[in-house]
């Protein structure tokens, strides 16, 4: 800012010397032409008039009569000549044959001729020069003061509304606006405070409403999961606990995203990736959709390593999944495949099936909030909220192909313990029982942390509202102790 200011004001300075000081320094180089033509001028009439005296009176002309008119003129070397019947007398240095000269003749017939060297009037004109440079430097002096303190005036407040800016961006301003004295930038500053200020409430309300939502979700999906934690361990069909122990991994899994929801408002800091296994987190889909695409008479084929691991985070990266298998279901058609293909960088999830596929014209506009197609009766918010939560974790969700669809998660490949011995393996159906024990094994200990977490949780609200009860019971104490004291 201080930069354009300055600049702008030399740039109207330069052009005003240019304008106007080339026009003036002309005519002042005239006017001292002009001024020591005059001085010639006068000197030639005040020695006709001397001469004419003397020669009326009868005296002669001399050269030392003339020598003492030269001798009387200050900051000028000039050279007089008078030739009076045939007889040409000099005084003064020579001028030289290019002096400025004047001439007039007298009234006894005498010529008189003063000259005045160019050196002398080259003296006059460099001074006038000097003089013109030296104006032109002050103006240019004068400009850039004037531009410095204008910049100076101009930029203080920018920078002070680009730091309330920041302030109101990182919700850390509340205090009031110092007029700066510049009219449009206080009302910028003004407006911008309104604006923060109807921001951090919409904000506010919109947390304060998930959080409450979430909050509300917790006890029927609590009482929900211990109703499955009792039909697993007292029924004793196979196929019951195999729903049961489906049904627990969804709710297990809900309640993580109920719980991310509660605690979204406290932490404004992105959360750190971990290792990820993509064998456990396939499997688990594929469990959780095999009815589903049974009853659509569909197939669902996984195809993952088993030593097959990426940096992410666990819930998002199944909710992202999850996302493109429902969005096949429900949109595409034929059998749809998941496969999982790596490197030591990096890890491609592919999820693709044999429908018609995405219109062209909708291509990677699939991702914007609120985009469908024609014939979705979606709300357009699942692959958009699915690419922020794989960008989240450093990653990136592409439409790869658009008929048939192909859509890609690439992400960075983790260290995984490798087995010689394990092949890629396509899976179909659920693991078998020995595997199935050891998924129950990790659940059964995610659900003692959830029931750690609740019981946290549970505790904290209890002595909150202990707390409450305290300070309300101490208030209505002291109305009590005041209406004595009345």
């Amino acid at each position: 800012m201080q930069l354009r200011v300055l600049q702008a004001t030399l740039m109207t300075v330069l052009l005003a010397v240019l304008l106007l000081g080339i026009p003036l320094g002309a005519a002042w180089l005239t006017a001292v032409r002009d001024n020591l033509s005059a001085q010639a001028g006068t000197l030639l009439q005040d020695v006709i008039s001397e001469t004419d005296h003397r020669l009326n009176e009868g005296l002669p002309i001399d050269e030392t009569m003339l020598q003492e008119t030269v001798d009387q003129v200050v900051n000028l070397d000039v050279q007089i000549a008078v030739t009076y019947q045939n007889t040409e007398l000099e005084a003064g240095e020579d001028a030289g044959a290019d002096a400025l000269q004047q001439s007039a003749q007298g009234v006894n017939g005498q010529i008189v001729t003063v000259r005045i060297p160019q050196s002398d009037v080259r003296a006059h004109t460099a001074s006038a020069w000097v003089l013109i440079i030296v104006a032109a430097i002050s103006a240019i002096a004068i400009g850039v003061s004037v531009a410095l303190w204008q910049a100076q005036r101009l930029s203080a407040p920018l920078v002070r509304l680009t730091r309330r800016a920041e302030e109101l961006g990182s919700g850390r301003s509340r205090s009031e606006w110092r007029p700066s004295g510049i009219a449009e930038i206080d009302t910028v500053a003004v407006e911008l405070t309104r604006s923060g200020a109807m921001l951090t409430e919409r904000l506010e309300a919109e947390s304060a409403l998930a959080s409450d939502a979430s909050h509300q979700l917790r006890t029927p999906l609590t009482a929900l999961s211990m109703r499955l934690d009792e039909i697993l361990a007292t029924s004793s069909e196979e196929w019951v606990r195999e729903e049961a122990r489906v049904s627990l991994e969804q709710v297990d899994r809900l309640t993580q995203v109920v719980h991310d929801l509660i605690n979204a408002p406290r932490s404004s800091q992105r959360r750190t990736p971990g290792v990820v296994d993509l064998r456990q987190v396939l499997v688990q889909q594929a469990e959780e959709w095999k009815h589903a695409f049974r009853g659509a008479g569909r197939e669902l084929r996984i195809q993952v390593p088993h030593a097959a691991a990426v940096w992410a985070s666990h819930g998002p990266l199944t909710q992202v999944i999850a996302t493109l298998i429902e969005n096949s279901l429900a949109h595409g058609g034929g059998t749809t495949r998941v496969k999982v293909r790596r490197n030591e960088q990096s890890t491609v999830i592919e999820v693709v099936d044999e429908g018609a596929g995405i219109d062209p014209a909708l291509g990677q506009r699939i991702f914007e909030r609120s985009v469908s197609g024609k014939d979705s009766r979606g709300t357009g918010v699942g692959l958009a909220l699915a690419r922020t939560l794989v960008e989240d974790d450093g990653g990136r969700l592409e439409l790869i192909d658009e008929r048939p669809a192909r859509f890609g998660i690439f992400l960075s490949t983790a260290p995984a313990p490798e087995d010689p011995e394990l092949a890629d393996t396509e899976v179909q159906q659920p693991s078998d029982p020995g595997k199935a024990h050891g998924l129950v094994a990790r659940r059964e200990k995610r659900r003692a942390e959830r029931h750690q977490r609740e019981a946290a949780a549970s505790a904290a609200h209890a002595l909150e509202a202990l707390a409450t009860d305290a300070r309300s019971t101490q208030r209505a104490g002291d109305a009590s102790a005041d209406g004595a004291l009345h």
